[in-house]
């Protein structure tokens, strides 16, 4: 998710602006961008009730809908999502 991006790269944990690592992540990963509509993303959030980190929640419910998988450090996603990796 761009936004959680951004809001890492304020925070001083990541080093480039959205628009760059997407580009590294279309080049070397060949990942997209998700269209499914916002609204669809935040209604399957609803279900997702292991947390309250409400940006965690929309990452997990928009990588369910689409159906792909997720790289990611979080450790508590990594253990109550199955197809999340790290």
């Amino acid at each position: 998710m761009l936004f959680e991006i951004q809001l890492l790269g304020e925070i001083g944990r990541l080093n480039a602006p959205p628009k760059e690592w997407l580009t590294i992540l279309r080049r070397d990963f060949e990942v997209n961008v998700c269209s499914l509509p916002f609204y669809e993303v935040v209604e399957a959030s609803y279900s997702e009730r292991w947390t309250r980190d409400p940006i965690d929640r929309l990452i997990v419910a928009q990588t369910r809908l689409g159906g792909g998988g997720l790289i990611t450090r979080d450790r508590t996603i990594r253990e109550n999502f199955d197809r999340a990796v790290w």
